[in-house]
């Protein structure tokens, strides 16, 4: 069964009383975390889960721009537009760093669960940050033009198709990524209405949930291939591996998430 990111969605009407401390079942959720034991805590949880996925996405789009414009700006009669894209991608990093500080400071004035304190919470966030140049070395692997750039430690391609395939392969991913979060934290709901373990039927809708967005993050990886759009550093093996080990490790986080006992 495969886990999910930290990406929820609004909470719900809850039905079921749960114990204190009771785990969230594994399977879905092999990274662990505690089921909420009411609707305030999940609540909490899931707002703090709200800017952090919000803040990967803002720095994920920041990253897709800034390759694709560096390609540009590294040609030779652009070289002098270089430094200006630099300053945009810091800029634009910057802004979701301040949008991601001022929606954590908003949730600590309303109350958090203690085990997502400012420590608590900037330790996930660092976490996320941690796995930007891993996710970043496979998909902007084309480094003809700057290897990397030494602004945004990016690899930068030196034509443009690649760049702009690059750039499309990176959109699946952050796609796949947050639609595979959703399937989660509803089944984060089922817990809290069905407890642990969950029943079969339930476990089956979940992995139904997941399997339907990594066939699509498949399918159009292979659309990319067959359109020549993915460089050649990037296969589609390669591409469509990703697909699927962003569907599995996106749970890695929710026991720090989910960890009101």
């Amino acid at each position: 069964m495969r886990r999910s990111l930290l990406i929820p969605l609004a909470a719900v009407a809850l039905t079921a009383s749960i114990a204190s401390g009771t785990p969230l079942p594994d399977p879905p959720f092999s990274s662990g975390g505690f089921i909420p034991p009411d609707s305030t805590v999940y609540k909490q949880e899931v707002n703090v889960g709200k800017i952090l996925s919000k803040y990967a996405s803002s720095a994920a789009k920041c990253d897709i721009k800034a390759v694709k414009d560096l390609q540009l700006a590294y040609e030779p009669a652009n070289q002098a537009k270089v430094p200006e894209v630099q300053d945009a991608w810091t800029a634009c990093r910057a802004k979701a760093d301040l949008r991601f500080t001022v929606g954590r400071d908003k949730l600590l004035l309303k109350g958090t669960p203690a085990c997502l304190d400012q420590a608590g919470i900037d330790a996930i966030r660092a976490q996320i940050d941690a796995q930007f140049p891993l996710l970043a070395s496979i998909v902007f692997c084309d480094a003809d033009a700057a290897n990397p750039d030494p602004v945004t430690n990016l690899n930068i391609p030196d034509f443009r198709n690649e760049a702009l395939g690059e750039a499309d392969a990176a959109k699946v991913i952050l796609k796949v990524g947050t639609s595979a979060a959703k399937c989660l934290t509803k089944g984060v709901l089922y817990a809290m209405k069905f407890g642990n373990p969950l029943p079969q039927e339930i476990l089956d809708r979940i992995q139904l949930c997941l399997d339907k967005y990594e066939t699509y993050g498949l399918e159009k990886m292979a659309k990319l291939d067959q359109t020549q759009a993915l460089p050649a550093c990037l296969p589609l093996s390669t591409a469509q591996g990703l697909v699927s080990a962003t569907v599995d490790l996106a749970g890695q986080l929710t026991d720090e998430n989910y960890c009101q006992e």
